[in-house]
């Protein structure tokens, strides 16, 4: 029989599939026969098989798993899935679907890396919480939490008993997005609280800004702007947003102390900022830094003026009708996920990460 571990989070955007590819990809090249499941998905896209979470197309893709994708994302909540199942008199037994499709999955597996959907009650209200599945499969837990101290023993506390509850058998801790300046610190923290509790800490995976920020296909993805030039440059990781209110001195001043990609943000309306980024590179390095998106605001887009100034400018220029404060606050809140054709993802993935789990001790504790 195949054993099974379900990679549960603390909250959405913890990074779940982060440390479940990383899981997938230690197995895989240790000659382990493997597969992945997402029992319960929201975030669903169209795909050569259908309608299934992204999660399981980006493994899917990756590792080239056999299995069907509906066997390995069994419950997909599309619009309107809830209100028709707490409407009906008569509801669907998810519990068997679910454990159909496992069945099919496992077939002939080691292991299998089961991944939770957000907190550990998410799902609660079709009966399929995170906590009633990793029962239901008898999968032990591992639980992710985003790196720090007193939140995050908290949301600790609050989803291994929510767990343990329904008699799933959490095993350890992983902590992610931990900043270098206080790992020292946060170890200590959560390695005291893991003693008390009985539970194995099995990494603390530093903060990455690579994983963090999107793509620039992911943000014309979610915010659907308005393209005016682009540079078919979709799978360049944004390093940074700079929100552009200054006057011309302090933009050019401030920009001579930032690396990497630069997403700006401003309103069509700030044309002395636009036409002096051509003039960047006659005061500074730019060997680190770069322009790269320009995403402007505004109720009108930007005139044939601004654009004719950065015609000769390696850049992409975006508009999005509305407010700056909006456009930025929708920026916020987009859910990073890593897609197949993020190489740059995958590879931080595959170093990052693996260097900082300990998976003899995770995977022997099955």
């Amino acid at each position: 029989m195949a054993k099974n571990l379900y990679i549960a989070a603390t909250a959405k955007d913890v990074g779940k599939s982060t440390v479940s590819f990383a899981l997938l990809n230690y197995l895989i090249t240790r000659n382990k026969k493997v597969s992945f499941m997402k029992p319960v998905g929201q975030r669903w896209l169209d795909s050569p098989w259908g309608k299934v979470e992204e999660d399981v197309i980006l493994m899917k893709k990756v590792f080239q798993f056999q299995e069907a994708a509906t066997e390995m994302n069994p419950v997909v909540i599309r619009r309107g899935f809830t209100e028709e199942y707490l409407s009906s008199e008569k509801k669907t037994d998810l519990s068997t679907t679910i454990s159909d499709a496992y069945c099919k999955v496992s077939q002939d597996k080691d292991y299998v890396i089961i991944e939770g959907t957000g907190h550990a009650g998410v799902g609660s209200v079709i009966d399929q919480s995170n906590a009633d599945v990793a029962s239901l499969l008898d999968a032990k837990v591992v639980l992710l939490a985003k790196g720090g101290i007193g939140s995050t023993i908290d949301e600790l506390e609050l989803n291994y008993k929510f767990f343990k509850s329904k008699n799933a058998d959490v095993i350890g801790i992983i902590l992610n997005k931990v900043l270098l300046s206080k790992k020292e610190k946060v170890e200590r923290a959560i390695k005291s609280y893991c003693k008390s509790r009985n539970l194995e800490l099995f990494g603390l995976i530093p903060f990455s800004p690579t994983l963090r920020n999107p793509t620039l296909g992911q943000i014309i993805e979610e915010l659907k702007p308005t393209i005016i030039k682009e540079t078919d440059e979709r799978n360049l990781v944004v390093d940074d947003f700079l929100v552009v209110a200054s006057t011309v001195n302090e933009f050019v001043n401030y920009f001579k102390s930032i690396k990497g990609n630069q997403l700006l943000i401003m309103p069509t309306t700030r044309m002395d900022i636009t036409f002096s980024i051509p003039l960047l590179k006659s005061v500074m390095d730019m060997a680190d830094k770069r322009v790269f998106t320009i995403l402007f605001s505004g109720l009108r887009p930007p005139s044939q003026t601004i654009i004719k100034s950065l015609e000769g400018e390696h850049i992409n220029i975006l508009w999005r009708k509305g407010d700056t404060f909006t456009l930025i606050s929708k920026l916020a809140q987009i859910s990073i996920k890593t897609r197949s054709e993020n190489s740059s993802k995958i590879d931080e993935i595959k170093h990052l990460v693996n260097d900082n789990i300990n998976f003899d001790s995770l995977f022997s504790t099955l």
